[in-house]
């Protein structure tokens, strides 16, 4: 990610138009005899062809303004303050052409994120998923203090909830309204709840389907794991994303890693084993070392969200169709473990399918921010003002 800093670091001079009223104003006579005068019929056919050049500019064919401002810099009829502002005028064309560049209406863009991700800003997607990501943990807020109150009325039961949700999502407007959350944060807090929401599951039935009922938790327990979880996940990926930084795809690459990996040996492991109790315990190893693994491989491979969601849709479809076919095969004869099975290897094939498939989305990968004298790129602007333009120079760093 880049941060732009734009500083005018010389202005080289006010460069007039017309040239006649220009020198006339000055106090003291030239140094230097004034250059021969430029014919009437010349200076208009000048202005008409800068203007042509300037009108292929605004359209954005900077190739081509390129092209006409170079040949009027060079044109010997015209005034040397002329030549020198074509000059300017071609190379920002020049650049501009160089690097790339198209000029883009602001609605055209829809849904992209590309000018988010050149701010480093969080995306409208982004936002709003944590909004509705807020309203959740607030609503599961509510149901822990219930828990632990056990009130007996509906609406100390209803009420704390609609509280702590309208307070989540107001905490969040808080944090995004002045200072809007970098580009990936927001993502990454809405990963990391999902992520502690499966965790403290995850426990929590490993922890019911003991056989010594002793050792099981009490209701409230269970929520306190559930509650801690979860605010650890949406209070560590959003600390995560803004330290390290990151991007709404790689945010959404890990939580869609944990997931997998939890479902994947979730369900292989109560395919081979039978055992309920040892197949949650898996899932929930497998939910880690998912995590892991793709907080090492997000940044390399760096997907874009469109890309991730993609793989969850091949995870799901495969599943379905899978775990699906089997069951119209067996028809009333299907086994529990064998679907499970014959799930987790339907999952399996739609993630690789879904991930080959998507191979050409583009990643996501903003340009680190560059540092030192040797990264500062310079390029020329022109400002007009009343009776001409001035000319300067910007740099990038």
């Amino acid at each position: 990610m880049r941060t732009f800093v734009h500083a005018t670091l010389a202005t080289v001079a006010a460069i007039s138009i017309c040239s006649g009223p220009a020198l006339a104003q000055q106090d003291e006579p030239p140094a230097t005899p004034p250059a021969t005068a430029v014919s009437r019929e010349d200076d208009a056919q000048w202005r008409h062809d800068y203007a042509v050049a300037r009108e292929r500019l605004l359209a954005g064919d900077f190739g081509d303004a390129a092209d006409r401002f170079d040949a009027l810099s060079r044109d010997p009829r015209a005034a040397p303050p002329d030549r020198l502002l074509a000059a300017e005028m071609r190379d920002v064309a020049r650049s501009w052409d160089t690097r790339g560049l198209a000029l883009v209406k602001r609605n055209d863009l829809g849904e992209t994120g590309l000018p988010a991700r050149a701010v480093n800003e969080r995306t409208t997607d982004e936002i709003a998923q944590l909004y509705a990501a807020s309203i959740l943990y607030g609503v599961g807020t509510g149901v822990w203090i219930d828990t632990h109150v056990q009130s007996p009325s509906t609406a100390t039961v209803v009420l704390p909830m609609l509280l702590f949700a309208g307070a989540s999502v107001g905490g969040v407007a808080l944090l995004d309204v002045n200072h809007p959350l970098h580009y990936g944060v927001a993502q990454s807090s809405v990963s990391g709840l999902y992520l502690g929401l499966e965790e403290g599951v995850l426990l929590s039935l490993w922890n019911q389907t003991q056989s010594n009922a002793s050792s099981q938790w009490q209701g409230s327990t269970v929520a306190d794991v559930i509650w801690t979880f979860s605010t650890l996940g949406v209070v560590g990926g959003g600390v995560l994303g803004n330290t390290l930084g990151t991007t709404p795809g790689r945010a959404s690459f890990v939580g869609s890693s944990g997931l997998w990996a939890g479902v994947l040996t979730g369900f292989a492991a109560e395919a081979f084993t039978g055992s309920g109790h040892g197949a949650l315990l898996a899932a929930d190893v497998g939910l880690n070392l998912g995590i892991v693994g793709g907080l090492l491989t997000a940044g390399p491979v760096s997907p874009s969200i469109a890309r991730v969601r993609f793989l969850d849709l091949g995870g799901i479809g495969g599943g379905l169709l899978a775990g699906g076919l089997y069951l119209a095969a067996a028809n009333n004869n299907g086994n529990p473990q064998a679907a499970l099975g014959t799930t987790a290897l339907g999952i399996a094939a739609g993630l690789g399918l879904a991930w080959v498939a998507s191979g050409r989305i583009p990643a996501d990968r903003p340009e680190e921010r560059a540092r030192g004298v040797d990264a500062l790129m310079l390029e020329p602007t022109l400002a007009p003002v009343q009776g001409g333009a001035t000319i300067g120079v910007h740099g990038v760093l």
